[in-house]
This record gives structure tokens, sequence and C-alpha cells, in this order.
């Protein structure tokens, strides 16, 4: 893959190394022309742009943040949906995601959890790290932008959107409304000693993330009333193809276990094995990963995916 043939002359022209154009297409495949226009920045401020190396754009993720947030977040304050941050990596740069303002947190998550983060959720479609198609992601962004922007540009996996402190992410396959989570992640480490010592405050009021977005995806699938799923802690690794010499642990399974089982059960949800019948619904849809389905042909679903089931009316 290479940049479109009018961006790749430009950059030709003014002598960019192959290094630095290889570490710059890896950013424009993730967040779109943002990035080229933040390099033309960087680039104006050297005499010579040839002499720009890859360790001259590591400061531009940050940079394309914080415009992102300043043009976007008065946006959602308004309800407006906009552009997501994280492109489809199959689209090379050229289209964005969809960054959904749902408005506040509904009220049903206030049975899960008493202290809210004090923010607006947005749904974002096909706007997750990495670029796979079909995503859904649950993010409660501060509605503070100040706030927002500390969040956005701490150090973390940052995954979704930027200016929540986590999220719950999965897949949707609208044509046959089944859909998988697969992630309860934090956008943002939890500060400790001089890590992200700047969110501190931030972070207390937003701690409960995990329970908040899992709670509003859950409320908003069963709205769809969509054929719903959560991955259990134990197939994490599997699905994510974690380095072995860097495991999971069993307490990061143990606690994505307990986050689903709390909000399930205070949601009057029921969590099940998947049957056999789950099994087909599953594999004829487009909601796993390769390495999922890999997993659930040679070990069955039961071990590695529960089915979410609504309260009985």
């Amino acid at each position: 893959m290479s940049f479109p043939e009018h961006i790749a002359a430009i950059l030709d022209e003014f002598g960019i190394r192959a290094d630095t154009k290889a570490a710059l297409y890896d950013l424009y495949v993730a967040m779109g022309p943002d990035v080229l226009e933040v390099f033309g920045d960087i680039a104006e401020t050297v005499s010579t742009p040839a002499h720009l190396a890859p360790e001259d754009t590591t400061s531009i993720r940050e940079r394309v943040v914080r415009r992102y947030l300043e043009k976007n977040h008065p946006r959602w304050l308004e309800g407006v949906p906009t552009p997501s941050l994280w492109h489809p990596r199959v689209l090379e740069g050229r289209a964005s995601g969809l960054a959904m303002p749902i408005g506040e947190v509904p009220d049903v998550v206030r049975t899960v959890v008493e202290h809210i983060p004090d923010g607006l959720l947005i749904l974002g479609r096909n706007a997750h790290y990495g670029g796979r198609q079909e995503t859904i992601s649950f993010d409660v962004v501060a509605r503070d932008l100040r706030d927002a922007l500390a969040l956005g540009l701490a150090i973390g996996q940052q995954h979704t959107l930027p200016g929540s402190a986590g999220e719950t992410s999965g897949t949707l396959d609208a044509m046959h409304n089944v859909a998988l989570i697969w992630e309860i992640q934090p956008n943002v480490y939890k500060p400790a000693g001089e890590r992200n010592r700047a969110i501190a405050k931030i972070w207390r009021r937003h701690r409960n993330w995990h329970l908040a977005t899992l709670a509003c995806a859950l409320h908003w699938l069963a709205e769809q009333k969509c054929a719903t799923f959560i991955l259990r802690g134990e197939a994490l690794a599997p699905t994510h193809e974690v380095n072995p010499e860097k495991p999971v642990s069993a307490t990061i399974v143990a606690l994505h276990n307990r986050t689903v089982d709390v909000v399930t059960r205070t949601l009057g949800m029921t969590l099940t094995e998947v049957t056999t019948e789950d099994e087909f619904v599953l594999l004829d849809s487009s909601v796993m990963n390769h390495a999922l389905r890999r997993h659930v042909l040679q070990h069955g679903g039961a071990s590695s995916i529960w089915r979410v089931s609504p309260p009985s009316s």
C-alpha cells in the first residue's frame, strides 16, 4: 500500500525520506488527511524537509488529537455526528468512521453505578483503532473540553474516541442483527506515580467508565433488539492474538468477567453459555475476527462466549 499518487508526488518533490514516508503513511492510514496537514506544519519549521526523520513524526498523533477534539467536541455537545478519529484501515486513510452523539448517559445506568462519569455518550461506528470494519464502540467523553483534551493526550491505549477514560467495543452485523462485545478497554492508564499524574483528578471522576460504557452498550443493543453476545475473559488472549510472552493476566480475566457479571445482573439480564444453535448464528455472521472464529471452530463457543438475554417481561 502507498499514498495516493497526488500525495506521493508532493512528498517526492520535497525529497521526503523513504523511512519517514513509511512512518507518515502508517499515521495517515490510521487518522487520515489531518496527519498530512500537521506534517506540513512540521515541515515549515525546518530548513530542509528532506532531512525530516521518522522520529520527527512522533508528535503528530498528539497534535492531530488536539485538533480533532477542538473541532469536534463542540459539535458533540450540540448532538451533531462527526467523522471518527481512527479510520478503517481497508480505506487506507481516505475515509473515516462515524462518531454519533447519543446524548446523556441513560438513566438505567444509574442502577449499575452511582458515580457516573460526567460526559456525553458517543457511539462509534467503524471508529476503532486498528481499522477493523463493522466495529461499534461506546465512550463517555468528558463534557468539559479541557478534561477531554487531558484524557485524549494522556498515556494509554487510546483505542477509540479521544476524550474518554475507557470504552466498550465490539462488532455489529447489521444484516443479521447480531452483536458481539469483545472488549472493555481503558483508553488511558490509571495514574500511578508520575504516569498520568496530570489527569489524576479527572480519572477519579471517570473511574467507573467500565461499568458505565458496558451498561450503555447493552442498553443500546437491547433497544435495537440485537442477538447480543459477550466474550468471556478466558477468551481475551486468543481473540486478540496476545503475545504469549506478555500473557493476559488472571487479574485482567477476573476483572473482565466481574464487570460483565455485575452489569448484566444489575440490569436484570442473563448470561448463558452459547448453544450449538448460537454457534451457527455467530459463524454465519461477521462479528468474530479470524482468530476467534478459529478458536470457536477448534474448541466450541461455550468456553469463549456468553449469550446475553434481556430481562424477562
